[in-house]
């Protein structure tokens, strides 16, 4: 794994005035992503320019939200998380049916229902375990992985996501939850992962990527130039 503090990262989005460097991020309070981990996500997308973004893991629909509201408005954001009947007979780590259980309670507050950002959001339900991804295979700018932490399903996720991203152009798969404590498994997983992959960790963060398509950026990281 390589680890990088974040304005190396920051640093590689090239704009022409600080204008164009805002983003719009909800005001955290108890239930709300880390800032720093959004900020990290959204500066990928700064550097990707995604026009079609999936995401693994709805749970609120806050960094859903986030993602939206500074997204082109030719964008489209595709959210995936456990159905009733899905979640009734799956295995889950012991961390995230709680997680389940307050998406479900929530699932018609979700933070971007009744949002200006709602037509350009499709919701998807089911097991990512089990769900058909072949109308996405290839179609993808960037994912998103914060689903389930299980280490099957974060093979599966992985596996899918990696499947998802375009191969003609500069594309992007961000995992959540590198270093959680509630989640030791993710770190192993995805380090193990780095050995064959150029994988980036962002310092002071939870949040991991890989870059597809893009040799001169890995290197510009690796170096330390950013």
């Amino acid at each position: 794994m390589n680890h990088i503090r974040p304005h190396r990262l920051f640093n590689l989005v090239k704009t022409a005035s600080f204008s164009e460097r805002l983003v719009r991020v909800v005001l955290p309070e108890q239930r709300t992503p880390v800032l720093l981990d959004s900020a990290v996500l959204l500066a990928l997308a700064k550097l990707i320019r995604p026009k079609k973004y999936f995401e693994f893991g709805t749970y609120l629909g806050i960094e859903t939200l986030n993602m939206a509201a500074n997204l082109p408005e030719d964008s489209h954001i595709y959210t995936l998380d456990l159905d009733e009947e899905a979640f009734r007979n799956l295995q889950q780590d012991v961390h995230d049916r709680p997680l389940s259980l307050e998406h479900f309670a929530n699932r018609d507050q979700l933070a971007f229902l009744n949002s200006p950002y709602e037509s350009r959001i499709t919701r998807l339900l089911g097991d990512s375990n089990a769900f058909d991804f072949a109308r996405f295979a290839g179609q993808i700018d960037m994912v998103y992985v914060d689903g389930g932490h299980d280490v099957r399903t974060m093979i599966s996720d992985t596996s899918n996501a990696f499947a998802m991203l375009r191969s003609d152009r500069l594309a992007c798969a961000v995992w959540h939850d590198y270093g959680n404590a509630k989640y030791p498994q993710v770190e192993e997983y995805l380090s193990e992962l780095s050995e064959t992959r150029a994988m980036f960790h962002v310092e002071e963060s939870m949040m991991a990527f890989y870059l597809a398509n893009a040799a001169s950026l890995e290197r510009e990281l690796k170096a330390g130039r950013a």
